[in-house]
């Protein structure tokens, strides 16, 4: 709407006040725009506050994200650090728990060993006592028969005397009567001739029956000794040979060196046994090179070929074969009587040895050279042995004298060491898998299998502890490879040694114990149950 006063021109008062009116309108205008911008410019400078307000917060919210997610690196890292603490100290706790529980089941293996050793030891008391007791009852009872004997001759005797005497008196009032019947009237008188006196009743004697063994096994066992015996005999040709060829005395002697070396210095290490190994085959194959002298290589065998062209061979490798036997056998014992598995890096170089075929002769092993030694120092392992009691039972089942010449036995610690390092170094030797190798197994792995059974065969009334304690020997340490050759029939033969054979033997020897605790061990170290 438009002011009255805009066209009032006739009226300067009404000029004046449009004017004035104009002029008020134009500085409201004006102070109103003044006011727009002024307040677009707060509102500008509020929004550049507020972006400004939100990039802060935006940079200090980032920030705060990282220093958390920092915070939460920090925290997890912490968390797994104590976590790993607590791993640990429960893992030394669970050690320490285990060590202890070892300490104290090897404390109580200790103490029942120790206690088995005691009861052992008053056992043997006892029954020396009781034997002495028996030997001083035997002694008065053959001194009282011998002094029966000795009253009933003197009485015979006597009798003896007096029957003369009376004979004697009889003659002479016989010969006196007839002199005095001569003087009268002749007449010839007859005389009797008294009889002979009887001859004392031999005294009883008492007989102790000898140990009878399987014929087969006794005719195999003797055959074995008999090599043993034709080796002894021919070193002593050997020695005759080199006393004649000094050439030959000094290759013997250099070679015989070199293998006790080497066999002695056989480890636990596979790639520490190869320079021994090597150096035994290469004197080996310079004597098979070495064709003088020669000797009859089916003598020592123990089931010679036939229908073979020719007998003969170097005699200088047959010699060394047996050296290498002989010092085979020492380091089992020497070597494995304390720790058995020390047998199976020596019997895997004596295993190598024999199956070489630069060793063999006709494409046979000469093993059985090898094996003689072991018929002659533990018999047990094929069905052999006796009364250990006895003198003759001792010997049959394989215990030696102090010294040579000696009248005493060893004493049993060294006796069951000896047959600890044999039987370990049997299995060493007949538990050998040539499956993969070229080679052909010298000494097959059902050899082991009649030796286990010859032991564990015997009657229970006739195990000794030699028995067992080569039983154990044979098995400890091996019972995976037993596994793995006979599957369920190894594991059978196991639990017949290790369980029933102790059950039913009449042994209360600490060998016999130690034997049936196998299974337990197993059972809680290998998880073995049988």
């Amino acid at each position: 709407m438009e002011s009255p006063y805009k066209k009032a021109l006739d009226s300067p008062s009404r000029q004046l006040l449009w004017e004035l009116g104009r002029l008020h309108i134009g500085d409201r205008e004006a102070f109103q725009a003044k006011l727009e911008k002024e307040s677009k410019e707060r509102e500008f400078a509020h929004c550049e506050a507020l972006a400004a307000a939100a990039r802060e917060h935006k940079r200090i919210r980032r920030s705060a994200e990282r220093e958390r997610e920092k915070l939460d690196l920090q925290i997890r890292a912490e968390r797994a650090r104590r976590e790993e603490e607590e791993r640990r100290e429960l893992h030394k706790e669970q050690q320490r728990q285990r060590e202890e529980k070892l300490e104290k089941e090897l404390a109580q293996r200790r103490r029942d060993i120790e206690r088995v050793q005691a009861e052992e030891a008053a056992i043997r008391k006892a029954a020396k006592l009781e034997q002495a007791q028996a030997a001083e009852a035997e002694k008065s009872r053959l001194e009282k028969e011998r002094e029966d004997d000795e009253a009933a001759e003197r009485t015979a005797q006597k009798e003896a005397a007096d029957q003369k005497l009376r004979e004697q008196e009889s003659k002479a009032k016989a010969a006196a009567a007839a002199s005095l019947q001569a003087r009268l009237k002749p007449q010839p008188a007859a005389v009797a001739l008294p009889g002979p006196p009887a001859a004392p009743a031999p005294v009883a004697q008492r007989v102790i029956p000898s140990a009878q063994g399987n014929p087969v096994r006794e005719a195999e066992h003797d055959r074995y000794l008999e090599i043993h015996k034709r080796l002894k005999e021919f070193r002593k040709f050997m020695a005759d040979q080199g006393k004649r060829n000094p050439v030959l005395k000094t290759q013997m002697g250099d070679m015989r060196r070199i293998i006790k070396k080497c066999v002695g210095q056989l480890t636990s290490g596979k790639e520490s046994n190869r320079q021994p190994r090597n150096q035994i085959m290469e004197v080996l194959k310079t004597a098979a090179g070495i064709t003088q002298p020669e000797v009859d290589v089916p003598m020592f065998m123990a089931n010679p070929p036939s229908g073979i062209s020719t007998t003969k061979g170097p005699a200088l490798l047959i010699y060394l074969l047996n050296i290498f036997a002989k010092a085979l056998i020492a380091q089992f014992i020497n070597e494995a009587s304390i720790v058995s598995t020390a047998a199976d890096p020596i019997g895997v170089v004596g295993s190598q040895i024999f199956a070489s075929s630069e060793f063999r002769w006709n494409s046979l092993s000469l093993v059985d050279i090898l094996i003689a030694k072991y018929h002659f120092v533990c018999p047990v392992l094929f069905g052999i042995y006796g009364n250990e009691e006895t003198n003759q039972g001792r010997y049959r089942s394989g215990w030696i004298k102090e010294n040579k010449g000696s009248e005493h036995w060893i004493s049993e610690q060294k006796h069951f060491e000896r047959m600890t390092g044999l039987g370990s170094g049997y299995a060493a030797i007949s538990l050998r898998n040539y499956d993969k190798s070229r080679l052909q197994n010298p000494y097959p792995v059902h050899n082991f299998w009649r030796s286990l059974a010859a032991i564990i065969n015997t009657s229970p009334q006739e195990a000794s502890s030699t028995h067992f304690t080569v039983l154990k020997a044979l098995i400890e340490n091996n019972e995976t490879r037993i596994l793995d050759f006979f599957g369920n029939a190894g594991r059978l033969a196991l639990k017949k040694a290790l369980i029933d054979f102790p059950r039913e033997s009449d042994s209360k020897s600490v060998s016999a114990k130690s034997i049936a605790m196998l299974p337990d061990i197993w059972r809680k170290d290998k998880k073995l149950f049988l």
